[in-house]
């Protein structure tokens, strides 16, 4: 059984899971939202605003394959507000500088 060290000083990870994780970063629309998400919380609808060709129902879904992953957390806030926002979850904190120089190039390629 391998076995991979787990970055967040958990249990460690299963090259199954280490695996299964990796699909999910190279999913459609992943690599924007982690983006966006890497400049702190957002709800939904400011998700939506962050990454406007993507659909409701693809963010949707992909928010959730995100946070089964546990690449994202969502959590619910008390009210008044009682809404929900999401940002990176511990594995993706792990992803930052790769997040942060991507986000370098990004802004380089559209100069």
């Amino acid at each position: 059984m391998c076995v991979q060290a787990n970055p967040i000083g958990d249990v460690p990870l299963r090259q199954a899971e280490v695996d299964e994780i990796f699909l999910h970063l190279t999913g459609r629309w992943v690599l924007q939202i982690l983006m966006a998400l890497n400049r702190g919380q957002m709800r939904f609808t400011c998700l939506r605003r962050a990454i406007p060709k993507v659909s409701a129902n693809v963010l949707t879904a992909r928010l959730r394959e995100l946070e089964t992953a546990r690449l994202i957390t969502r959590t619910n806030l008390p009210p008044p507000t009682a809404y929900q926002v999401y940002e990176l979850g511990p594995l993706a904190q792990e992803l930052r500088p790769a997040l942060d120089h991507l986000e370098r190039w990004k802004m380089q390629l559209s100069e």
